[in-house]
């Protein structure tokens, strides 16, 4: 039995699964995994992929022997629970300025100088 043989049994066992449940998640009859199981067949590593994404099982330990069987262990994810994320506090955008009175009133007071000057160069320009 070849060495991706027995890891392959080894992780079905360890998380449990038939030999059934692993063709079906891997789209193969049952008759396959036994073949591939016993050494009789050669494994196509590309069909196991399913295996791969739903269990996170580490690809290079199934297939190379190297690392740990899951690429995530548990205390990793126990950390990733315990330890929030860092988020950005939404800084709210400043209130629009509100329009000066003062230069409404300034424009407001040059209209009235203009209306009090008018008369006046009118005089001067009569003398």
């Amino acid at each position: 039995m070849s060495g991706i043989a027995e890891r392959l049994r080894e992780f079905r066992a360890a998380v449990g699964l038939t030999q059934r449940e692993v063709a079906s998640l891997c789209g193969l009859g049952k008759r396959t995994i036994i073949y591939w199981e016993m050494g009789e067949r050669e494994i196509k590593c590309t069909r196991l992929t399913p295996l791969v994404d739903e269990y996170d099982l580490d690809f290079n330990w199934l297939i190379l022997g190297r690392g740990s069987m899951f690429n995530t262990t548990l205390g990793d994810e126990q950390e990733n629970l315990e330890t929030p994320e860092p988020f950005e506090e939404e800084v709210p955008a400043p209130a629009p300025e509100p329009v000066e009175r003062d230069w409404t009133e300034a424009e407001q007071t040059f209209q009235k100088e203009q209306e009090d000057v008018l008369p006046l160069i009118q005089r001067l320009r009569r003398k």
